[in-house]
């Protein structure tokens, strides 16, 4: 690192990529005094140097060509091009040369994480990576903190900003889905291809990390139980409202007796909750701990400024932290999940037109296998077609297997978070 200057590289140039250079360049005099060295940005890279750009960069900066990058004498190069191929191969040669890494990709640390921290720590440099789980909210700083001290046996939050902006609108507007998610990609919440955010697998990767940090292990991704809002419809919405409750899409990790066991499915709420008063496109974390007790952060989790904040952040960090190894990063191999565990209380939609499906027929069924109905909210009864809500525990996919052929239901069950 040469004196008052550290050079900079960056592995793409787009939203983020823009942000970080705009954070740099307006909080350069801040830096300095905090640092006593000037951050450059010598070299990024990117798939077209010709692109025009929101931010005025040098395109004597720019290039097409990763070995540029790498041979560009970078002390530190923050990666925020995305995803994990050639991504691994890119990070992989800069820390085994010796450059500290900055990284706001959750997918290329939730499927390659614990071979870059074991790499990281063989070559003693950082792997800094605050901006993969939860844009400008400084959770995973925060948690580093709070493990000192306290026992942290519960994470659960809202982890994707792009599905809470659409259930916010769902819900506001009893519009459907589609409707919905076109409007979040003409605002630029969601991408072309939203898959990543609107089946879950964005909160899954964000998950897992948050797992590896609070438990020191994580589940292999297949093993995470994980559920989309795709078919969410204003009826499930609607239904849920009526008898108190909200959906969201929530990210859970807990220990159990079992193990640690992860999720990120659509999830009732009660309207009192802490995280279902989180709205538009905002993420929140709630932690529950054994000392300080349940907390809850919350802010914008994407973006172009609220996920730069938190990469030249980290890049603060590190220059003023010697190294110190990270700790390993472990998966532990686990049976395949149940969705919900047979004495959970659930929320089950109900819709069908069949004239066997009337609400007496389908309690007594219910009672008679054992399965405990504590509310019911019938929506629309009339002329063989039924739409309704019950509050159930003990239900199993045996049950919901009957009331499809028996009843020509289709069923929906929710698991309920009632505790704040």
């Amino acid at each position: 690192m040469s004196a008052g200057v550290v050079k900079v590289g960056l592995l793409g140039l787009g939203t983020v990529g823009g942000g970080v250079i705009k954070t740099i360049r307006l909080q350069q005099e801040k830096l300095f005094a905090r640092l006593g060295k000037r951050i450059e940005i010598v070299k990024a890279l990117v798939r077209d140097s010709e692109k025009e750009r929101a931010v005025q960069v040098d395109p004597a900066l720019l290039t097409t060509n990763f070995e540029d990058v790498l041979k560009s004498d970078v002390d530190i190069v923050v990666e925020v091009m995305g995803g994990v191929e050639p991504t691994y191969d890119y990070v992989r040669a800069l820390i085994e040369k010796g450059c500290h890494v900055v990284t706001a990709n959750k997918e290329l640390l939730a499927k390659r994480g614990p071979e870059l921290v074991e790499l990281a720590n063989r070559h003693q440099v950082h792997l800094a990576y605050e901006a993969s789980v939860a844009g400008g909210i400084p959770i995973l700083s925060v948690l580093r903190q709070f493990l000192r001290t306290n026992d942290i046996h519960g994470v659960r939050g809202i982890l994707n900003g792009t599905t809470n902006f659409i259930l916010t609108k769902m819900e506001a507007e009893q519009l459907p889905y589609q409707e919905v998610l076109k409007q979040a990609q003409e605002l630029g919440y969601a991408e072309a291809d939203p898959r990543s955010d609107v089946e879950g697998f964005d909160a899954m990767y964000k998950l897992y990390i948050l797992a590896q940090l609070v438990y020191g292990e994580s589940l292999p991704l297949a093993n995470v139980v994980r559920k989309g809002i795709a078919d969410l419809s204003p009826g499930h919405i609607r239904i849920a409202s009526e008898l108190g409750y909200r959906i969201k899409l929530i990210a859970q990790a807990q220990k159990t007796e079992q193990g640690i066991r992860l999720s990120v499915q659509p999830t009732m709420l009660p309207l009192a909750h802490p995280l279902a008063q989180i709205q538009d496109s905002f993420n929140a974390v709630q932690l529950s701990g054994n000392i300080v007790g349940d907390l809850l952060f919350t802010g914008r989790g994407a973006g172009e400024l609220p996920t730069a904040s938190a990469v030249v952040e980290d890049l603060a960090y590190l220059l003023t932290q010697p190294f110190t190894p990270h700790p390993a990063w472990e998966e532990k191999t686990a049976e395949a999940q149940p969705a919900q565990a047979e004495d959970e209380r659930v929320l089950c939609y109900l819709e069908g037109s069949c004239p066997a499906a009337t609400p007496d027929r389908v309690l007594h069924f219910l009672r008679e296998a054992g399965v405990t109905v504590t509310k019911l909210k019938v929506q629309f009864d009339l002329g063989g077609v039924l739409r309704a809500g019950l509050i159930a525990t003990g239900i199993r996919e045996e049950h919901e297997a009957v009331l499809k052929s028996d009843f020509g239901l289709d069923v929906r069950c929710f698991p309920l978070l009632e505790t704040a």
